[in-house]
């Protein structure tokens, strides 16, 4: 379901809650036992009475529930309000956090401060990295001689500004660089096992002289060639995203528009479908490279109309077609292909759209 952030929708947040948490209980309660059903549930019942938990939300929120297992998820991207109940799970909506479409990452870089964000168009949030460094002066041994060379602040008059390097020669200088280039190492060290599964394009925020040597550092593949060059230091999270999207936005479009007409190039040719039945064969048959999903209305919102969608599946033929799409999304995901949630329009009302391996 969607959640909010702050603000007095919170409250609607949590009656919403309960109103799926509800409906799945009398759902389940036609065919299980009452201890069985409270069991199964009771993570979803502790999440609604827990006030704390809905003042740290993000945009949408998942939970996957079966016996002896529950995980959820803070979505930073708006979900469906939607409750299924069935032998499998549905993923169609989380599909942008396997895919990446419209997500981003932020590394806002100075000597002074390390910030990791993730945002899409419309959201940000700063991630939490326990290893990150939170300076220049923290990777540097306080023991090493550094040769009169020193960070500080510029002046009385700027207190609170960017540290400043003061020294004598070019045997300082080099120090300078290379308590620079410790100091990234350490970044991307920090790094590493955040971003180990990652495949979001990055966009490093920072004064050229640390942009520049971190891009040759980094071992993350995804960093983008543009970059914003400006100290981040007094700025918030929000500006910083305000400061990046416009990067974003040009990648996703330009992308977006070679992905249609590769779209339909490939359909001249008969290795593209965005019929529903034969995009749910051919990902059963392994044979889809890049699969496209409708959303932003996702078709179980437009199958539910005004209803709550608390759905039991294989039982509606009003979500038949909704089911098909998330096969086809799992068994493309199964064997190695690409699935992105997007609002682009390939046909008119089209809810699912293949590109063929062959």
């Amino acid at each position: 379901m969607p959640t909010h952030r702050f603000g007095d929708a919170i409250e609607s947040d949590k009656l919403r809650w309960k109103n799926l948490v509800v409906g799945v209980e009398e759902l389940l309660l036609n065919t299980v036992r009452r201890p069985d059903v409270e069991a199964l549930l009771a993570p979803a019942y502790q999440l609604r009475e827990d006030p704390m938990a809905w003042q740290y939300m993000s945009d949408g929120l998942a939970m996957f529930l079966r016996p002896d297992y529950t995980r959820t998820f803070k979505v930073a991207a708006p979900m469906p309000e939607l409750a299924t109940v069935g032998d499998r799970p549905v993923i169609g909506p989380m599909v942008r956090l396997f895919s990446g479409d419209e997500r981003f990452l932020l590394l806002a870089l100075s000597q002074r401060d390390v910030r990791l964000m993730q945002g899409t168009r419309e959201t940000v949030e700063q991630v939490s990295v326990t290893e990150l460094p939170t300076s220049l002066l923290e990777t540097v041994d306080p023991q090493e001689p550094r040769s009169n060379t020193m960070a500080r602040s510029a002046d009385r008059a700027t207190r609170g500004g960017p540290a400043v390097f003061y020294g004598h020669g070019a045997g300082d200088q080099d120090l300078k660089k290379e308590e620079v280039l410790r100091f990234l190492r350490s970044v991307d060290n920090g790094l590493h096992d955040v971003l180990a599964a990652e495949t979001a394009p990055m966009v490093l925020f920072g004064l050229e002289q640390l942009v520049s040597p971190y891009r040759e550092i980094t071992t993350y593949g995804h960093v983008l060639d543009e970059a914003i060059e400006l100290n981040p230091d007094q700025l918030r999270v929000e500006q910083l995203h305000e400061a990046a999207w416009p990067i974003l936005e040009k990648r996703l479009r330009d992308e977006r528009g070679q992905v249609i007409d590769r779209f339909h190039e490939s359909a001249a040719m008969g290795r593209a479908s965005a019929d529903l039945p034969a995009v749910v064969e051919a990902a059963a048959q392994g044979r889809i490279e890049t699969l496209f999903v409708k959303a932003d209305p996702w078709c179980w919102e437009q199958a539910a109309g005004n209803d709550l969608p608390i759905v039991a599946l294989g039982t509606e033929d009003r979500y038949a077609d909704c089911e098909h799409v998330d096969a086809a999304a799992v068994a493309t995901l199964n064997n190695s292909g690409q699935v992105y949630a997007t609002s682009e329009t390939f046909i008119p009302g089209w809810q699912v759209a293949a590109i063929f391996r062959y």
